[in-house]
């Protein structure tokens, strides 16, 4: 079990947990939940988890009447990043980073064409978003 030890000279100072079993000590002070965040598996397993969303996003995207090219299709401009915000890691999903593609956002809420009709929203990214939630 673990052992509470504080430090000599200072009883409200640094205090020290022992893990009998697996010899392991850390000090309450250092804020060990912010070296767990900054670690190299947590950034693996979020690199996972934005690049499974970001696959998703892209299987549900609509693919566009590209005929010659599809450089410029939504498909194609989804794109998982990963990057430190403070001590963590977190991960984004950039949309439409060429500014040539596609509007995914009016293909996502709909729009008016010139002419003056309404086309609905597909909401393909709202859907998949809805499926990885939590309940």
């Amino acid at each position: 079990m673990a052992r509470h030890v504080a430090s000599p000279g200072n009883a409200r100072g640094k205090r020290y947990t022992r893990f009998q079993k697996s010899g392991f000590t850390f000090e309450t002070d250092m804020g060990f939940e912010s070296q767990i965040m900054r670690s190299a598996g947590v950034r693996a397993v979020v690199e996972a988890q934005t690049a499974e969303l970001a696959g998703k996003m892209v299987k549900a995207a609509p693919r566009g009447p590209h005929v010659t090219t599809d450089a410029y299709s939504i498909k194609k401009n989804i794109h998982p990043y990963v990057d430190t915000v403070g001590n963590e890691w977190v991960g984004y999903i950039v949309i439409e980073e060429n500014p040539d593609a596609r509007h995914a956002m009016l293909q996502e809420r709909g729009y008016r064409d010139p002419a003056g009709r309404r086309h609905r929203g597909r909401f393909f990214l709202k859907n998949v978003l809805e499926k990885e939630r939590l309940a």
